[in-house]
């Protein structure tokens, strides 16, 4: 199928994390939208969207990972994209004390914000070592420069902090009708396991695709495996139902 791929990162992330990736698709027209534009929590909406619209020429997959999955999930309910792929991502970042296991509480990422003006080296270096397990990072396999993470102005960061402690997307799961494959690490530290499980259960044509063992940084450390999850969704299930 001749379909447009829209590739959203996550938060910090550079666009070189989809350039393997995209490789693998050479029948797809792909755009990726610098979210590092954005200053401000809704203008990632706003440029995701308008990324969107630009390919309406095209049926349109958005492939989203992390804070990127977020912004994919809000397109797809929108009926935007007939295809989705959300990748260690979740409805819902922060979390009550007891929904802990899904995600983190408000003072944990209020205290990420505060910290990237008085530490801004710390604060990455220690986002980008908790993206892997203990087991990937002895395994090497990982670009091991801290400013792979590091790719967004000190604006777009704390504006990405913002969006996260605010978007809700749990009411709008069950308008999501398009194939949707949602990737997740079982042992993924930013956003846990058990997100990507509520996302499967509640988008109503969702499958989920767990990699055993594997952290949050799957497009560069799982990179093969996530796309040929891909391939087969787009294979098998967006092109049935187009």
């Amino acid at each position: 199928m001749k379909a447009a791929m829209l590739w959203l990162n996550g938060w910090g992330m550079s666009n070189e994390a989809w350039r393997g990736m995209r490789s693998q698709f050479p029948e797809c027209e792909h755009t990726v939208p610098d979210l590092s534009r954005a200053d401000r929590p809704e203008a990632f909406y706003e440029i995701a969207r308008q990324a969107a619209l630009s390919t309406a020429s095209l049926p349109l997959i958005a492939v989203g990972w992390s804070l990127g999955g977020m912004l994919a999930q809000r397109l797809a309910a929108e009926g935007l994209a007939v295809g989705l792929v959300l990748i260690g991502t979740t409805a819902r970042f922060v979390r009550p004390r007891e929904e802990r296991r899904l995600g983190w509480l408000d003072a944990q990422v209020q205290r990420m914000e505060r910290a990237l003006y008085a530490d801004r080296t710390g604060v990455m270096r220690t986002f980008w070592q908790s993206m892997f397990t203990a087991e990937e990072r002895q395994r090497d396999r990982a670009d091991p420069s801290v400013s792979f993470c590091d790719a967004w102005p000190l604006s777009a960061l704390a504006a990405g902090l913002s969006y996260l402690r605010e978007e809700d997307l749990r009411p709008l799961l069950g308008s999501i009708t398009c194939p949707t494959l949602v990737i997740h690490g079982t042992a993924d530290g930013i956003c846990p396991y058990a997100a990507g499980e509520e996302l499967a259960a509640r988008i109503p044509a969702a499958r989920l695709e767990a990699i055993d063992g594997g952290g949050h940084a799957l497009p560069l450390v799982h990179r093969q495996a996530v796309a040929e999850a891909i391939k087969r969704m787009v294979e098998h299930g967006v092109e049935s139902s187009s």
